[in-house]
């Protein structure tokens, strides 16, 4: 049943993963206040590369200055942040896994007390009922174009520390999900309105990457391909028609996010058919799916993959389970479930900051057995 799972895969642009088994990135917070990875990180990121994953791909990294949000969140907008990719780069190579640095700006859900009280700053001028939101600025034109910039500046950081690649993180309400819902774009110029418009934020930072960087260097990007059912900014008709233009750029992967990557449309509650199948419907298909959401056994993940995905990204089941990939390989293997004493977390590789952010809203499952 786990064969496949277990096989290379090679990408569009040459490189290969040993399996078809991601660490999915998680939002942990436990690295140093100035972006800088602490020891913690790094031995939670090289556990799981020592476990066997073939890719794992790190904790949303601010991509410029004044974005943080959340204390404790990696950067890669300072020549300061090499040193700790470099080491990120360097023990995933050792076990023989791809490095992968995920840039998760934050646009309007980023807090002031973390950036010297600067505002937050997105699309328009909002408010929305969500916990410590602070109401953005709008983002000038030339702000726009600045932030591209930071997008290529920080991909090319990543590259010179000897990392594999990086993924956009297009989803979840961040800043590329920001420009792509009509809920939190509410702009008449060439950045809002139309689909391709709503798009354009983040097909150019597609493209600016690409074409700044060599072709060997992953560049995977993270997407929703429909909004959540309660905020409907975009549909999936509208996701599926970016993801048309997206073909038209070249990239090396998409990581399709989902809260369980077996989910229908909540557009077209009666039809059979899966988001993740008609992704691979649409998206070319020299462009591999990463799909994720609720995948913890190795049923889930044999599942996923005849649905059309061609590798799986695991989140809990990696916080269970840092060796989940050489396990797998078993017939007796049985992976726990949550929730997990503190010790017992500990000794997964979840530091006192992990279990502080995961008490505090960060998640919405039940980790911690109190």
């Amino acid at each position: 049943m786990n064969e496949q799972f277990f096989q290379p895969y090679t990408f569009n642009n040459g490189a290969t993963v040993k399996n078809r088994l991601f660490m999915a990135p998680m939002t942990n917070g436990q690295s140093h206040s100035d972006g800088r990875f602490s020891e913690e990180e790094l031995h939670w990121l090289v556990m799981r590369a020592e476990g066997g994953f073939g890719a794992v791909i790190s904790a949303g990294a601010a991509p410029y200055d004044h974005d943080l949000f959340i204390e404790g969140q990696i950067g890669t907008f300072s020549d300061d942040h090499e040193d700790g990719l470099r080491r990120f780069a360097e023990m995933a190579k050792r076990e023989q896994a791809l490095s992968i640095v995920q840039l998760m700006p934050s646009g309007m859900r980023a807090k002031s007390k973390l950036n010297r009280g600067r505002q937050p700053a997105g699309p328009s001028v909002v408010q929305l009922p969500i916990p410590d939101f602070e109401q953005p600025r709008e983002l000038s034109e030339e702000q726009i174009y600045a932030i591209l910039d930071s997008f290529v500046d920080s991909a090319r950081r990543v590259h010179r520390a000897g990392a594999s690649g990086i993924e956009l993180h297009g989803a979840n309400g961040y800043l590329f999900t920001q420009f792509f819902s009509l809920m939190t774009n509410l702009r008449t110029d060439k950045w809002g309105g139309s689909v391709e418009n709503r798009a354009r934020f983040l097909l150019e930072a597609m493209r600016k990457i690409r074409a700044s960087l060599p072709d060997d260097f992953i560049l995977g990007v993270k997407i929703l391909i429909e909004d959540w059912s309660n905020g409907r900014g975009f549909d999936i008709d509208d996701g599926l028609e970016m993801l048309r233009m997206m073909n038209d750029v070249g990239f090396t992967y998409l990581n399709l996010s989902a809260m369980n990557a077996k989910e229908v449309s909540w557009k077209y509650p009666d039809q059979k058919q899966t988001n993740l199948s008609r992704v691979r419907d649409v998206l070319r298909s020299d462009i591999p799916v990463v799909a994720s959401g609720s995948v913890i056994t190795p049923q889930d993940v044999q599942d996923v993959l005849n649905d059309g995905a061609d590798m799986v990204a695991l989140g809990r089941a990696a916080i269970l389970a840092p060796d989940w990939p050489k396990r797998a390989a078993h017939p007796n293997f049985d992976i726990k479930s949550f929730p997990l004493t503190t010790a017992e977390l500990d000794a997964l590789g979840v530091s006192p900051k992990f279990l502080y952010a995961l008490r505090n809203g960060l998640s919405m499952w039940k980790f911690i057995k109190e």
